[in-house]
């Protein structure tokens, strides 16, 4: 049977771009510049979608001469600084090279933001550089960005350079042939239509990963999305595809431990203060000022904690009445919320102190997503991933060149890829498994089955782990699947899209757990209960996923060098 009987729609181009983040746009431009046939494909609207829909306020150039500060040396700060060394433990974890690009062509990426569109400056029309005290010290190479619309902005100069757009559309998996990546298949959540995308190249920029967790505590409803991230972004959907397609993940077992003020659950403690480079104080309950490692390794905070001095508490009571102001125009770009929440319960940060606490842990962006090589390809021919899917990439400031990099580039591989070739029994098995839960009667909710997985990631992985937990915590995943998966049902094609998040939190969380069982020492916020010390044959060491014939393979791999044309900057 021909792909154009099973399908209600056959789309051919020659990128695909999964996800319309900051990341996904920018590559969709770019690539779209050199005249290539782009689509993106987004389960939401382009206008608000990613970790930066509602807006953002600050942006890491990279490397700037004018401040002696190298790409060789922002590689070195991001990776070895104290807040890495607190959060990570020691060693390497991911390929610096990609890393060194990055840094290597940032002031490039801000002058491709402004073509875009995107003005990088404040209000007065100059930029406005501050420090990032928290991991490079007081080197002025972060911007102060007012970027409340930056993703309607992002949206228009898409549509303007001729990129067709799949909005409201949830892809389901990746379509291979013979190890390459030939495009997807997806499902309209509005009219349930089902998808073939032939694509040449395609682009995961699907955002991180971290639904298997609850949102921040405490929620007087499970259901609530109250997550740090976009919760549409953090159901790990490009990993998930990836994965399923053959590719390799990296670090699923490492966490991030995040640290949230208490009464404004989902504003992290740097947003006080990452604008203006100026470090609140970090203060033990006697009022006691304390180092601000604390907030940032879990460890350290569960010493404080056993020594009966916490909570702790954040003041930026010292600081000048200008930085206040400046303060609440940061928040109105990124935390419009925080500022409303603060003013109804009558709290006001030049008197008042917000009160820390240790978050649950989460899928670190900066370490863990698929595994790629220098020019951001993942291991399958004609896979590509930017901005959080990336391993060692993380927020906005490393989404934008990530994106545009790969956008510059694409059109080396896409020019001799040939066209795609679809396997036409792949796509009746992607569309027979897709749209199966529209026709189970009384069967599961979405919403329920995932509950359920974030209750074992809770209660069985949590931020203190041990075999025994880890190994239970397996077994009550494998039982859902086997019982409760087949029975996910949907009421109409918008519930399809939350039976296929489910799947994909289903199967990394799975491998979550794995990759936490093979970790057995304690480094960084990586805490095994059973296994306190550091193995130093873990340092510098990757973990890779992988499917190979079907069967899930785990590999700890050395991580790269720095090439030495970088190193010896």
């Amino acid at each position: 049977m021909a792909v154009e009987q099973i399908a209600d729609h056959v789309i051919t181009t020659d990128v695909l771009v999964v996800g319309g983040g900051i990341a996904g746009c920018c590559a969709a431009a770019k690539a779209a510049e050199h005249g290539l046939d782009v689509t993106i494909i987004e389960k939401s609207k382009l206008e608000r979608s990613g970790n930066a829909g509602m807006g953002i306020n600050y942006y890491t150039v990279g490397a700037m001469p004018d401040e002696g500060l190298t790409p060789l040396e922002m590689v070195k700060r991001w990776t070895e600084g104290p807040m890495m060394g607190a959060t990570l433990g020691k060693g390497r974890f991911t390929d610096p090279n990609p890393m060194y690009r990055r840094w290597e062509r940032g002031l490039w990426a801000v002058n491709e933001l402004e073509k875009l569109g995107i003005s990088m400056r404040w209000f007065d029309g100059k930029y406005r550089f501050v420090a990032d005290p928290f991991r490079l010290g007081q080197v002025r190479v972060t911007l102060s960005v007012l970027w409340q619309n930056v993703k309607p902005l992002m949206a228009a100069a898409v549509k303007k350079r001729g990129v067709n757009i799949l909005e409201r559309t949830m892809v389901v998996d990746l379509l291979t042939n013979k190890g390459r990546v030939v495009g997807a298949t997806a499902v309209n959540t509005r009219v349930g239509g089902f998808i073939i995308i032939k694509a040449k190249a395609t682009v995961i920029a699907t955002g991180i990963f971290s639904r298997c967790y609850e949102g921040e505590q405490p929620i007087s409803w499970k259901y609530k999305f109250r997550y740090h991230w976009c919760p549409a972004t953090a159901s790990g959907d490009g990993y998930a595809i990836a994965y399923r397609a053959g590719g390799e993940l990296a670090n699923l077992d490492i966490t991030g431990c995040g640290f949230r003020h208490q009464d404004e659950l989902t504003m992290g403690y740097g947003l006080l203060v990452l604008n203006d480079g100026i470090l609140g104080k970090l203060l033990n309950w006697k009022g006691e000022e304390i180092s601000s490692l604390a907030q940032q390794s879990a460890s350290t905070y569960a010493e404080m904690e056993e020594a009966g001095l916490t909570p702790l508490y954040e003041s930026i009571e010292h600081l000048p009445d200008d930085f206040h102001k400046r303060m609440e125009i940061y928040l109105k770009d990124m935390r419009l919320a925080s500022l409303k929440l603060a003013e109804q319960r009558g709290f006001n940060p030049r008197k008042h102190r917000y009160q820390i606490m240790l978050n649950k842990p989460h899928q670190f962006g900066l370490v863990t997503g698929i595994n790629t090589e220098e020019d951001y390809r993942g291991s399958l021919k004609g896979l590509y991933a930017v901005g959080d899917c990336a391993a060692g990439c993380h927020g906005c400031y490393m989404a934008v060149p990530s994106g545009l990099l790969v956008g510059d580039s694409i059109h080396s591989y896409v020019n001799g890829a040939g066209e795609p070739v679809i396997d036409e029994g792949q796509v009746e098995n992607h569309k027979r498994a897709a749209l199966a839960p529209l026709s189970v009667k009384d069967g599961t909710e979405p919403m329920e089955l995932e509950c359920a997985i974030r209750y074992i990631c809770e209660r069985y992985v949590g931020q203190f782990k041990s075999e025994g937990k880890l190994r239970e915590g397996l077994r009550r995943l494998g039982s859902l699947r086997r019982v409760f998966l087949p029975r996910l049902m949907a009421k109409n094609p918008h519930y399809l899209m939350r039976c296929w998040e489910v799947r994909n939190i289903m199967d990394l969380a799975e491998l979550h757990i794995q990759a936490c069982l093979e970790r057995k020492e304690t480094r960084g916020n990586h805490i095994r209960l059973d296994y306190p010390d550091t193995d130093p044959a873990r340092d510098n060491m990757i973990t890779i996923q992988r499917l190979e014939s079907g069967k899930p393979v785990l590999e700890i791999r050395e991580v790269p060098d720095l090439k030495p044309e970088y190193a010896k900057e």
